[in-house]
């Protein structure tokens, strides 16, 4: 379903003043977010530290992987799954062992502190872009200091309209 950019909040960035008690709702609050990045240069930056906190994020999901697969594999009966296909000769037996060596060369850079340390570095990048756009260049104080929740939430609703082309940067 597509929306056209006028039913977008804060189509033009305007910056927004806060209410004296606070936002009650995150509807109410992103206008405010997107007024926060007026510059195209600030909301570029957010778009890449955004990016990069995602990917991240994704990264270190799949870091997880081989040990969730490991786990799975000796949690099955010896009839059932992998080991199954050891049972069916030689030649599937071999292929089958020399791909799982394979995956386990291939991933064994992969491991549960590495996705603590993917982790940490989306966070620490993305918040080095944001942070420096605010400082240097917005020249106003991050909304994250005060809506941490929300301006999380801003950060990825922007970054979504963008790359879906829904929202210009």
């Amino acid at each position: 379903m597509s929306t056209s950019k006028s039913s977008l909040a804060n189509p033009t960035y305007e910056p927004v003043s806060a209410p004296p008690g606070g936002f009650q709702s995150f509807q109410s609050f992103y206008p405010f977010y997107l007024g926060e990045h007026s510059k195209p240069l600030t909301r570029r930056l957010h778009l890449v530290g955004t990016s990069i906190a995602l990917a991240s994020f994704a990264r270190s999901t799949l870091s997880l992987v081989p040990n969730l697969l490991a786990s799975a594999a000796k949690s099955l009966p010896a009839s059932h799954g992998i080991h199954a296909l050891h049972n069916k000769g030689f030649l599937v037996s071999l292929g089958l062992d020399v791909y799982l060596a394979k995956w386990s060369y291939d991933t064994q850079f992969l491991e549960i502190e590495g996705a603590g340390r993917w982790l940490l570095g989306g966070v620490v990048g993305a918040y080095a872009f944001a942070w420096i756009s605010h400082f240097f260049i917005e020249k106003n104080k991050p909304a994250t200091f005060k809506y941490p929740i929300w301006s999380l939430r801003g950060d990825i609703k922007m970054w979504w309209e963008v790359i879906t082309l829904r929202r210009s940067i």
